[in-house]
């Protein structure tokens, strides 16, 4: 009886591992070294603290339903769970709509300041440095130094865009690019422009991002109904009709259950993954990288 349902829960563990593999970021490109067989202790460290107590605790807890129940794949299912169910209800990476903010933040400080009339658009940037939103004050320190050298203003621009490497920055660089060539006089109006076509930018983007969230709270919804229901066999186990889960063609039928809500989560959270849209600015060299 145990045989079919360790198979069946390996199957299942390997469907999971799969997934979180697929929704980790791609590693950065190493250079290549000669390959050496890494032992299990090596493979264990390198996983993360936070996912390796999840793992513990999981077997913990999975072990105590497995025996409490006469389940065995409860050992492999909440473990998986545990580990896995963070990755696909997770909150959502919210870096740009913090950077369409800290951009119209950024723009309505250059615009006030140029308002004066008294300084040109580097000038500008190099004023209003310290109160530049803490998302962007890095790019920005590199952007005034070079504007302070040799650098051309538009290539100092498209430096600033390859750094931050978004097409929301990449916008805003165009538009500071045609502000550069404006004296100090229009200069404001130029800068005002750009901070309104950016609130304007947050606001529609923030209800799109906001739509993109139902779906995963659709998917909590549904996993906590889940979650109950796999309560509901650890507490009512010894019952008739929960004993059925712990046959062989139970254990099956419990898995084939839920591997299909395994699958509508990954497909739910394909739904809120959107690709980002491609750059239009690209300095010289990062238009080399891209050939």
């Amino acid at each position: 009886m145990i045989l079919p349902a360790a198979i069946a829960g390996a199957i299942l563990l390997a469907g999971i591992v799969m997934v979180v593999a697929y929704f980790r970021p791609a590693p950065e490109k190493a250079p290549k070294r000669a390959k050496t067989q890494a032992t299990l202790a090596q493979r264990w460290r390198r996983v993360s603290r936070p996912t390796r107590t999840r793992l513990l605790i999981g077997a913990a807890v999975g072990l105590v339903a497995a025996l409490f129940t006469g389940i065995p794949l409860l050992l492999v299912v909440i473990p998986a769970a545990i580990v896995g169910l963070p990755l696909l209800l997770g909150k959502k990476d919210t870096r740009e709509q913090q950077l369409i903010l800290a951009l119209e933040a950024w723009a309505r400080s250059l615009a006030s300041t140029a308002e004066t009339g008294k300084y040109t658009l580097r000038e500008v940037i190099g004023i209003t440095r310290g109160a530049t939103p803490p998302l962007l004050r890095s790019a920005v320190d590199r952007l005034h130094a070079r504007m302070s050298t040799s650098w051309s203003a538009a290539e100092a621009f498209k430096a600033f865009a390859d750094e931050l490497d978004s097409a929301y920055v990449d916008e805003v660089t165009i538009y500071l690019i045609q502000a550069a060539q404006f004296n100090s006089g229009g200069l404001a109006r130029a800068l005002s422009g750009v901070a309104d076509t950016l609130a304007v930018q947050a606001k529609l983007r923030m209800e799109i991002f906001n739509e993109r969230e139902k779906p995963r709270r659709t998917m909590q919804i549904m996993t906590g109904i889940v979650g109950i229901v796999l309560a509901g066999l650890v507490v009512f186990s010894q019952t008739p009709t929960i004993a059925f889960y712990r046959t062989p063609i139970g254990q099956i039928g419990l898995l084939v259950i839920i591997g299909i809500f395994v699958l509508i989560l990954v497909w739910a959270k394909s739904q809120t993954r959107v690709r980002p849209e491609p750059r239009i600015v690209l300095s010289s060299t990062a238009a080399e990288v891209e050939r």
